[in-house]
């Protein structure tokens, strides 16, 4: 068993999803089982929103893939602006890392901003 603090620090550059608007962006993110999904406030009005948010997983191996979804918050229907896959056996080894990763649409493409990301992981002794 192992824990794992995520913290979404900032974006920049958020594709425009609303014509006449700014992005209302939050976050949500995950691993493959999607059983422990958490999600950032939303900023409103800003295609360069600040959250400074962390959150704590349990985390079992086994998940290695963390996933991070870009939203759009609209009335409606929110949008997706683009998605992160981070794979995690690099932050095992090394325990921390804190980068900025590029959004990447269902596309292929990855123009639609960047995500400023501190990951901490932790072996626990149980």
């Amino acid at each position: 068993m192992a824990q794992l603090e995520v913290t979404i620090i900032e974006g920049r550059n958020l594709i425009k999803k609303d014509k006449f608007s700014q992005n209302d962006a939050f976050i949500e993110i995950y691993f493959d089982d999607k059983k422990q999904k958490q999600k950032t406030n939303v900023i409103k009005n800003s295609n360069n929103p600040i959250w400074n948010q962390s959150f704590v997983f349990n985390h079992l191996r086994g998940q290695d893939t963390l996933h991070i979804d870009v939203y759009d918050q609209d009335t409606f229907n929110n949008q997706l602006i683009g998605f992160i896959h981070i794979d995690l056996h690099d932050l095992y080894n090394k325990g921390h890392i804190d980068d900025w990763f590029y959004i990447e649409d269902n596309h292929g493409n990855k123009s639609c901003g960047q995500i400023h990301i501190s990951l901490y992981y932790q072996q626990l002794n149980i």
